[in-house]
């Protein structure tokens, strides 16, 4: 591979030298993953370098338990970990309160644990002298620090623990458009923003990023909840099938993104350093551009099965008989939740659409009818901390058996929707619960903005 400051492309899987870190350093089976992508980008970056010798110190950051710190740590000295590890953490690779134990434990292959140090510690602020370390990298952690301060301050950081003429390699999320979209705790960035960060940065770019995308349909962006969207049960062979779908080139809404690998260096501050530019971007845009009028004409031609606890903790419902494992929990443990039913935001492009909701209702108490609110979130997506509710009616339950209830909006491509189900009154619990949708025309759409709520992230 001649660039190595690049976008995730499925091209790559078709490179020798990524194929052989793949399954000779990583030692995975190949699979259109760009997290697989990352990894071996940053092992090849750094080999290439010169940096994999037995003499060398390498700093990870925000690393956890990720696969490609056991296949760097076999070929150096030693490399430290760092991370925010602690128990409570929704990162599954980083819940613990002793790091050191938790990366030494149950390691994807064998590596001498004193080549091997895990610390809890946070980006913006290393606590190692200057000039520590031949390299560091990370791996999409970046993006999650902050804001603009934020990133700022954790490059300054990592241009003083770096040896002189040391390597920054790290991967993070590139938006192909001029937007950058900021979610809370992630960012995904444009071309302009990363340029005008490195550029206030003391590091200077190594190599100068190439963005042009193979014109193969592996690298057409999709939703990386699609998967949710054709729904028919976790048991069902398209679930299956679906968990090995490409995950290469994204859409947060209708804004297609993907990762990007970027190589900086600690170089003398006296030399000028260039801006980082983006070659290809244009050709990818028109690429990617075709690809999105590509997936609106699904969305309008297909129907949709949604998955209707996709957005709920552990994509489990107390209300749904068939999630056995809540009622077998101590009662105290169950969360004093409301919600039946509450699937993802998604991206609907525009016009109008019907959301067709069924539920058997399996346990009713006798005598005791129930009320459900059924609503239709939605948020903008280059603003997610507010969420909107659409629409939202209430369906009477009154006896065990299949209840029905549409609710039909006109949907805007510049939100993502979401469809809940609350208990308002009484008490039941379901054994089936679908949601559907269609693309149409239908009367009487309401309107946006009945109310506002604060989405909580």
């Amino acid at each position: 591979m001649n660039t190595l400051s690049k976008v995730c492309d499925a091209a790559d899987w078709f490179d020798p030298e990524i194929m052989e870190i793949v399954q000779k350093e990583l030692q995975e089976k190949p699979r259109f993953h760009r997290k697989q992508w990352e990894f071996a980008l940053i092992f090849l970056a750094l080999r290439k370098h010169g940096l994999l010798q037995p003499d060398k110190v390498g700093l990870c950051l925000g690393g956890g338990k990720e696969r490609v710190l056991y296949a760097i740590a076999r070929h150096i000295q030693r490399l430290v970990v760092t991370d925010l590890y602690e128990t409570d953490t929704t990162w599954d690779c980083a819940k613990t309160d002793d790091p050191d134990r938790f990366i030494k434990t149950d390691k994807p292959f064998p590596v001498d644990d004193a080549k091997l140090q895990a610390l809890r510690m946070d980006m913006r602020r290393l606590e190692f002298p200057d000039n520590s370390f031949d390299f560091c990298y990370s791996s999409c952690s970046f993006e999650h620090i902050g804001e603009y301060g934020d990133f700022l301050q954790h490059l300054q950081e990592v241009h003083r623990v770096l040896k002189e003429g040391g390597v920054y390699v790290f991967t993070t999320e590139l938006h192909f458009g001029n937007e950058t979209i900021e979610d809370a705790h992630n960012f995904i960035f444009s071309p302009d923003y990363l340029r005008d960060l490195i550029a206030a940065s003391p590091l200077a770019p190594d190599q100068q990023p190439e963005v042009s995308l193979a014109a193969h349909r592996a690298n057409l962006p999709l939703p990386s909840n699609v998967k949710h969207l054709t729904f028919d049960g976790k048991n069902h062979l398209g679930a299956a099938l679906m968990q090995e779908y490409p995950h290469l080139l994204l859409l947060r809404g209708k804004y297609p993104f993907t990762s990007i690998s970027l190589i900086l260096r600690k170089a003398e501050t006296s030399k000028e350093k260039p801006p980082l530019s983006f070659s290809g971007l244009e050709t990818s845009r028109r690429f990617l551009e075709e690809g999105i009028a590509e997936y609106r004409k699904l969305l309008k031609s297909c129907g949709l099965s949604i998955h209707p606890f996709s957005a709920l903790p552990a994509g489990v419902s107390r209300y749904f008989l068939d999630h056995a494992e809540f009622f077998s929990r101590p009662e105290d443990a169950i969360p004093a939740d409301d919600t039946i039913f509450h699937s993802d935001y998604a991206w609907f492009g525009n016009g109008p659409r019907r959301f067709e909701i069924r539920l058997q209702a399996a346990d009713l108490p006798p005598y005791q009818p129930c009320t459900l609110q059924l609503r239709i979130h939605r948020y903008a997506t280059l603003a997610s901390h507010t969420v909107e509710c659409v629409a939202e009616e209430n369906l009477e339950v009154s006896e065990n058996g299949l209840l029905r209830k549409a609710l039909s909006i006109s949907t805007d491509e510049n939100y993502c929707y979401a469809v809940l189900g609350k208990i308002v009154q009484g008490a039941c619990r379901f054994r089936n619960i679908e949601i559907r949708s269609v693309a149409g025309v239908q009367k009487d759409l309401p309107t946006a903005g009945a109310f506002k709520l604060e989405r909580v992230t």
